[in-house]
């Protein structure tokens, strides 16, 4: 009866319509919000999730590591390691061995004999320490790895909210520049139907609209395929109605729809603040790159992969020693005679010495030292050029910033100019592309701002806030 104590037993688990259907379905609301506020990761930090005022780019962040599929896939591997890690712990089985010789045209009366044996392989318990210990650090480099993935999939979907949003105000602008060129378009057009303007003149002004019109569609184009992208990292269908805050983006341009002039076309402005920018400096390759090894997780998840092959190795260069069986025989002979004694049998290594695994095993230490180095100086060199790239970034921006306030001082001169009738109208609207022009480029080196902070902290492993 105990032969059947603790047996596993057989589940049916179908792939079938009903389970695919109910895996791709939305997930539960409910079960997301409490998912998200019981996270439990090395980087990220739980959030109170509220769909009701939008979706903010830190949620989203903590959101995608719970719905995301492939982050799904990852930690129902973990169950392996896990399975490993309780096969590496179980003791081998005793062995029990039983025999009867009939005697066979007897002439002398002899009975049946009979052996019964019991021994146990004496190698299991000799290597068992290292199979553990090789298990328990395997689970953890699992465990970090998969910490490591939830980590990109979460900066992905942070850097996918914030370029939405920004697309989104780029948007906005290239709308507003092609609405003023085709204002410019038209007053032209009636110039040049009174003969104020050349021809010439009108065909630019024509292809000047056209081309701020296939700017504004390619942007929607660039923010339409953005969000689809946000959405499958979410997990969630093409169709989902999704909002997102626009508060929370660094460097963010938030633009001011009230009209600068009553007599002129409302217009947004873009709110110009350069006071953040200047803290970028106080980071330096030397305090990030000294962090490197203990806050990124795939390294710490090398070093468990390092030590686990390193216990592999142990237990197979004990493995390389002869087996050895102990045990007990008893039996009973033709002549009904009883003995009882021990029993010992032992592997003769001329061949095999376990030589291939230990050759194995040894190689795969020693590539994953080559990897942890390379890994290591792979993330240095990146950090280097990401703070170099945040340099040259910022040195444009602060030149892109300069400009638009000096083409929104020119602007404003020609507005009050052309209200006293000293500018024509073609001067100002002229000036007004120039200034959308310059705004939109602020927008987009924002943008790429912002993309690089994300890069950075993706690099270092940890998260870096800014005021």
């Amino acid at each position: 009866m105990f032969l059947g104590v603790g047996c596993a037993t057989y589940r049916q688990a179908p792939l079938d319509e009903p389970f695919v259907q109910k895996a791709l379905a939305s997930p539960d609301t409910h079960v997301v919000r409490m998912a998200v506020a019981e996270l439990r990761h090395p980087v990220l930090s739980p959030v109170v999730l509220d769909l009701g005022d939008g979706l903010s780019p830190d949620e989203a962040a903590v959101l995608a590591v719970v719905t995301n599929p492939q982050l799904r896939v990852m930690r129902a591997g973990r169950g392996i390691a896990e399975a490993q890690l309780i096969a590496a712990g179980i003791l081998p089985n005793p062995q029990l061995a039983a025999s009867a010789d009939f005697p066979v045209d007897d002439t002398t009366g002899a009975s049946t004999a009979l052996g019964l044996g019991l021994s146990l392989d004496l190698g299991g318990f000799l290597s068992r320490p290292a199979e553990r210990a090789a298990a328990r650090a395997g689970l953890a480099q699992v465990t970090l790895d998969i910490a490591w993935q939830e980590w990109l999939v979460a900066q992905a979907t942070r850097q996918q909210a914030y370029n939405t949003v920004f697309l989104e105000r780029q948007v906005a602008l290239a709308r507003e520049q092609e609405e003023a060129l085709q204002e410019n378009l038209r007053v032209l057009t009636e110039a040049r139907k009174r003969r104020l303007v050349t021809q010439t003149d009108r065909a630019a002004a024509e292809a000047a609209f056209l081309q701020a019109r296939a700017t504004r569609l390619d942007l929607e184009v660039q923010r339409d395929t953005t969000r689809q992208g946000l959405l499958r990292l979410l997990g969630f269908p093409p169709t989902a109605n999704l909002r997102l805050q626009p508060t929370g983006i660094p460097f963010a341009v938030h633009l001011d729809l009230q009209a600068n002039e009553a007599d002129t076309p409302a217009r947004p402005a873009v709110a110009i603040d350069t006071t953040i920018i200047p803290l970028l400096s106080v980071f330096s390759a030397d305090t990030l790159v000294a962090h490197l090894e203990r806050s990124r997780l795939d390294l710490v998840a090398l070093r468990y992969g390092y030590e686990s092959q390193d216990a592999s190795l142990r237990a197979a260069i004990l493995r390389q020693f002869p087996s050895l069986n102990i045990g007990l025989n008893g039996a009973r002979d033709t002549g009904r005679l009883l003995t009882l004694g021990p029993a010992l049998s032992i592997g003769l290594p001329f061949f095999d010495r376990n030589q291939g695994e230990i050759a194995v095993a040894s190689a795969t230490r020693e590539q994953l030292r080559q990897t942890y180095v390379a890994r290591l100086f792979e993330a240095r060199s990146l950090v280097d050029i990401l703070l170099q790239q945040l340099a040259d970034v910022q040195q444009q921006l602060h030149t892109a910033e300069a400009a638009a306030r000096a083409q929104r001082t020119l602007v404003q001169t020609y507005g009050a100019a052309f209200r006293r009738g000293d500018a024509d109208v073609l001067t100002y609207y002229t000036a007004r592309t120039d200034l959308i022009a310059a705004e939109l480029t602020v927008v987009q080196l924002r943008q790429a701002l912002a993309n690089l902070v994300v890069a950075l902290e993706t690099a270092t492993g940890e998260r870096i806030h800014i005021p």
